[in-house]
């Protein structure tokens, strides 16, 4: 089965949206397609156990990928 498209990532409306609002509070809107695609791959998996993980390893990435540009700024 495969896994619906989320209006949300998808609609090119909806999508601008969700980049204002991540521009205007200077949040990462690939960190938040990140998180989105964790939470979703782990629905349906009961109490989502690894789930913590999974998102504090997409923050780590996160903060590598801004200090790398930091840094060549």
């Amino acid at each position: 089965m495969s896994r619906r498209l989320l209006p949300l990532l998808e609609d090119p409306n909806a999508r601008e949206v969700l980049k204002n609002v991540c521009t205007e509070h200077n949040i990462d809107l690939r960190l938040i397609e990140d998180l989105i695609g964790i939470q979703r791959d782990n629905l349906g998996r009961g109490r989502q156990m690894g789930i913590t993980q999974e998102f504090s390893a997409a923050i780590s990435d996160f903060l590598e990928r801004q200090a790398e540009e930091n840094e060549s700024d």
